[in-house]
């Protein structure tokens, strides 16, 4: 499936789906991780583990973790491993 095909599912979903916490969803994206783990290669699971490290950071702005959060991204883009 193709990112944007997933972002226009989010996008319909989330008119769905009720308010959750910043907690709630670290938890339920680590969850959803943890059950695909197997089936994916070292490198594609810290791929994700670097996503859900940015969806963290940004949930929680009271640490300043900018210049990781840059840093990630930056690292996700040029298709490195975080």
């Amino acid at each position: 499936m193709k990112a944007a095909k997933i972002i226009e599912m989010w996008s319909r979903a989330s008119r769905q789906i009720p308010h959750t916490s910043d907690d709630d969803i670290v938890q339920m994206f680590a969850n959803e991780i943890a059950k695909l783990s197997y089936k994916l290669t070292d490198e594609e699971l810290y791929r994700l583990i670097a996503v859900g490290a940015l969806v963290y950071q940004r949930g929680f702005r009271e640490f300043d973790g900018t210049i990781m959060a840059d840093l990630l991204i930056r690292t996700l883009r040029e298709g490195g491993r975080a």
